[in-house]
């Protein structure tokens, strides 16, 4: 029985986001040249550089079509681990398929590629939750 209760209480205890240490959540809006995002899509934070306390983990986010999103670890949990991450966003008028059909993005393509994209998020391990608001340009 105390085993059981014991059980019980880990499994309602909060996870960090990994190794112990604590996920920052991360949350803001895409937009299109000032305005709203033609259509739901994806953010990804590909890890540049890591924090304190090891390496990071990169996460996602869907944004919907208002361009809200809040970013998940791939293994973990809410938000980002601390560290330095280079993005990329995916918004797909004919998204990638095997009928062959033309893939169609609204965004110019420099924003599927996080290398070229321009968009680079600092995740302090200090920091209580991060707003980070992606403004996107179609030129």
């Amino acid at each position: 029985m105390g085993r059981r209760i014991a059980w019980c209480v880990l499994a309602a205890v909060p996870a960090g986001c990994a190794d112990g240490r604590r996920c920052v959540p991360v949350s803001g809006r895409v937009t299109l040249d000032g305005g709203p995002v033609p259509g739901p899509g994806f953010v990804y934070f590909n890890t540049a550089a890591t924090g304190e306390g090891g390496p990071s983990r990169p996460g996602t986010a869907e944004f919907d079509a208002e361009g809200n999103y809040r970013a998940t670890t791939f293994a973990a949990g809410d938000g980002l681990l601390p560290g330095r991450y280079v993005i990329r966003v995916d918004c797909w008028q004919t998204p990638p398929n095997m009928e062959g059909k033309p893939v169609v993005s609204f965004l110019p393509t420099k924003y599927q590629d996080a290398a070229r994209s321009g968009l680079e998020l600092v995740v302090s391990a200090d920091a209580r939750s991060v707003r980070y608001d992606i403004e996107l340009k179609s030129r």
